[in-house]
């Protein structure tokens, strides 16, 4: 297999499904790829350039379900559970939302969508409560109505958009 950008963010995708964020490296991912860690540095400046790379996959899922004309609340919920699917998902996409906002975003959720006030305040909704979340099942804490809960809330947010 050829070393690329999407290679290399399979392979991390993989690495974190398997192990977690915390065992996201340069080095290992290198290893799994059978090449030198300088290798990988020809495809991908940094370590925060593959948050952004990883991010930018979960986030082209997101708007292949919702593409940019979807409802913002049914994106937002899109968004949830696609995050749910990867391991550590909400902590990678809020790294790669802090680094490039506009590239990770969905597009029904972008600030062109909504204004900037509303789609900040979604995003930083949707991503610190699914990574509460992610990381209540991590310790074995019941979430028992985090779905319900993240709906409201975006409704609500959503609601006071013009």
């Amino acid at each position: 297999m050829a070393l690329t950008a999407g290679s290399i963010t399979t392979a991390a995708l993989d690495i974190l499904s398997r192990y977690g964020l915390g065992d996201l490296s340069m080095r290992r991912l290198a290893r799994e790829l059978d090449v030198q860690p300088s290798a990988l540095y020809w495809h991908v400046k940094d370590k925060q350039e593959l948050f952004v790379l990883i991010a930018t996959r979960m986030n082209a899922e997101i708007n292949a379900r919702c593409p940019s004309s979807s409802d913002p609340l049914v994106t937002a919920l899109a968004l949830r559970e696609i995050l749910l699917t990867y391991r550590d998902g909400a902590e990678i996409m809020l790294l790669g939302y802090s680094i490039d906002p506009h590239e990770v975003t969905p597009a029904a959720l972008s600030v062109e969508a909504l204004g900037e006030t509303t789609s900040r305040g979604v995003m930083a909704h949707a991503l610190g409560a699914v990574a509460i979340e992610q990381n209540r099942s991590l310790f074995e804490v019941e979430s028992g109505n985090a779905g319900r809960y993240f709906a409201d809330n975006a409704g609500r947010m959503l609601g006071m958009q013009e």
